[in-house]
């Protein structure tokens, strides 16, 4: 039981900084609403760590112990089972995750509702397919080796200091982000809107960049021009849901309608940069 907690211990670590590495690249190359093609520090926590993906990835490594009835682990056929209780298990987790976010904190976290059958904007086919890829890379390729690197590192004499100096630092990241995001919260539930978190993110750096703001990496959600308050009395309608998805469905609608004429493509541009 000991060896399975150290292990899950690194496991999830390993997750954090793993998918935070993946968000810092995706989101350069790939920017959402209200992001640029500029190298951000992505999701909420100001340390290099994405929870939700140390969760995902422990919950793989546990999952690849498992041996269906019937089958033997390592056979073939136990193999694309749990492969696919795996891509289902993480969509899952991904859907109840921005479930939570928008019910208990009036936040969007991400948005897939321009992507073909998605779900309330929250799961659809594409990342799944995604998640698909990363639980087969795992599955496939990095548990074993993970299996053999772990039962050499848990037992090195600084491995429990290590473990004990990421926890301490994630932990109080951790509870500083509670800080901002009840405040946050409050603001969000007081002007009764869904805040779109790429686009308040976005509309945050622009706002610290006019006012020539430093810019810190690493506290991706300051800032001391504006107090919070007054910057949703000014900005909310940047980085509010519902009206960020009309604004976009009527400009493509427009664009769709009227493609050959520059007039409207011009005032399409200045639009969705309104929007951003």
């Amino acid at each position: 039981m000991l060896k399975l907690l150290d292990s899950l211990a690194f496991i999830f670590a390993f997750g954090c900084v793993g998918g935070w590495i993946i968000e810092f690249f995706y989101r350069h190359f790939v920017p959402s609403i209200g992001q640029t093609k500029k190298w951000v520090n992505p999701g909420f926590l100001s340390g290099p760590w994405l929870p939700l993906y140390g969760t995902g990835l422990s919950i793989l490594y546990v999952m690849s112990f498992i041996e269906l009835p019937g089958m033997k682990i390592d056979s073939w056929g136990n193999k694309i089972l749990v492969l696919l209780i795996m891509v289902v298990v993480m969509t899952i987790i991904e859907l109840i995750t921005g479930y939570i976010f928008i019910i208990r904190l009036n936040m969007r976290l991400w948005d897939y509702s321009d992507n073909k059958y998605n779900f309330h904007g929250l799961i659809c086919p594409l990342y799944t397919f995604f998640w698909g890829i990363i639980c087969a890379i795992y599955y496939f390729i990095v548990h074993k080796p993970m299996l053999k690197f772990l039962d050499t590192l848990i037992y090195l004499p600084g491995y429990h200091i290590g473990v004990i100096i990421f926890y301490t630092l994630f932990i109080l990241d951790f509870l500083r982000a509670i800080k901002i995001l009840r405040l946050l919260k409050h603001l969000a539930k007081e002007f009764n809107i869904v805040v779109l978190f790429t686009a308040f993110r976005g509309k945050l750096n622009e706002v610290r960049n006019a006012s020539k703001e430093e810019s810190h990496f690493f506290r991706p959600l300051e800032l001391k021009s504006l107090p919070m308050r007054t910057f949703f009395v000014k900005y909310k309608d940047a980085f509010t849901f519902s009206k960020l998805r009309d604004r976009l469905s009527q400009i493509k609608d427009r664009h769709n309608g009227n493609e050959n004429d520059p007039k409207l493509q011009t005032a399409d541009v200045h639009d969705d940069s309104e929007v951003i």
